[in-house]
């Protein structure tokens, strides 16, 4: 039988998403409608910016006292946060969202010292209460963003669903949260691209991604600039500063989860402690210091 490809393009979590597949058989709409729908399902059940997801309900009940119910894969993404955040010593944080605002271009400054020093009172991932009747911010006002986890989730969910269809080669590809199954249908790489530093310009490398998945976190191109230093936007819940560690953080690993957590975590260290703990995961990984300087072993000669 002829190997044939099939693509799909729509947006889910405001975001571009692609999906390829390569299959012998004719159920390619069956297949590429069964994806779509399971990123729709996981978008409407846990979207962070929908008021009616159950992300959305929690931030709305917030400081009511009202719990909001968890079924089991609702708590297993609630525990995959609280390990982060622990990982991170407690500075990847999915409630600092609400502080990200005074970073935002045209804030100004005065207004930035009075209210920052307010929404930080209702900052805190230890003001989340997670129990047998569910789950609940404790502090009016607060606000719980989980979609820096729960995109690579669908990434990953989607992937498991091709699988059971026995497709044997895909692209999964959402903005910064990429997974693959296998190699293209003729034998050629699946390859994805990343942006970095080349001193004055900006260059693009390809690398491999067969059968793996890739996140990225961060943004060099969008550094903050404060008092002639770059800073990434990753703050800091405790004084709402940014963060001086790395610009970008770019990991390869078996599951889109496993590489955003790895990205996500690093970028809430400071710059050596990052690459240290970088070093010690055994992951590919590329990152991109304060100085416009690459690291890692995915761009060799991107150094």
């Amino acid at each position: 039988m002829i190997t044939r490809k099939f693509e799909s393009r729509f947006r889910v979590f405001g975001q571009a998403c692609h999906l390829v597949l390569n299959i012998e058989n004719d159920n390619s709409g069956e297949i590429l409608g069964a994806s779509e729908q399971e990123f729709r399902r996981i978008e409407a059940k846990f979207d962070s910016f929908d008021p009616q997801s159950l992300v959305g309900l929690i931030n709305t009940r917030a400081g009511s006292g009202e719990f909001t119910p968890l079924d089991p894969e609702s708590l297993s993404l609630f525990q995959y946060a609280e390990a982060l955040w622990d990982q991170s010593k407690h500075i990847y944080d999915p409630t600092s969202y609400l502080i990200q605002r005074y970073y935002a271009k045209g804030r100004n400054k005065s207004a930035h010292r009075s209210g920052l020093k307010d929404d930080l009172t209702r900052v805190g991932w230890q003001n989340i209460e997670i129990g047998e009747q569910g789950a609940r911010l404790a502090i009016p006002g607060m606000q719980l963003n989980l979609n820096s986890c729960i995109r690579p989730y669908a990434v990953d969910c989607v992937r498991k669903l091709l699988l059971k269809y026995g497709v044997k080669n895909a692209l999964i590809d959402l903005d910064k949260d990429v997974a693959t199954i296998g190699k293209q249908g003729d034998g050629a790489n699946w390859l994805v691209g990343v942006r970095y530093p080349d001193g004055s310009r900006t260059a693009i490398e390809r690398f491999k991604l067969n059968n793996k998945a890739y996140a990225i976190r961060g943004n060099f191109e969008n550094a903050l600039q404060i008092d002639g230093e770059r800073f990434s936007r990753a703050l800091s819940p405790i004084d709402g500063q940014p963060i001086p560690g790395l610009l970008g953080v770019a990991v390869i690993a078996d599951t889109c989860l496993t590489a955003s957590g790895a990205a996500s975590v690093a970028r809430m260290k400071t710059q050596n402690n990052a690459l240290k703990w970088l070093d010690e995961l055994g992951l590919h990984w590329l990152a991109i210091d304060r100085n416009f300087k690459c690291h890692g072993p995915v761009l060799g000669n991107a150094r």
